[in-house]
């Protein structure tokens, strides 16, 4: 299986990791694997960022949906 942290729990779990270990190499793994998304996704041109935090979130993204595509109705799940 491949997932963050997966490989490091195994290695704690068989006491080839001490569990500050685990930790340290998790968070290194995941910090690694945020910067490879992050270089893969500037390779798109098109690509639109949204604050995750925005009080304006959803009217931002359906403000940025109706640019690209004005006859496809859509519905909010929440």
């Amino acid at each position: 299986m491949r997932a963050v942290g997966y490989r490091q729990a195994w290695q704690h779990l068989s006491g080839e990791l001490s569990y500050d270990e685990m930790i340290e190499r998790s968070v290194i793994a995941t910090r690694q694997l945020a910067k490879r998304q992050m270089t893969w996704l500037r390779s798109w041109p098109e690509l639109q960022w949204f604050d995750s935090l925005s009080e304006t979130i959803w009217q931002d993204v359906d403000g940025c949906l109706d640019e690209e595509s004005s006859d496809t109705p859509r519905t909010r799940k929440d």
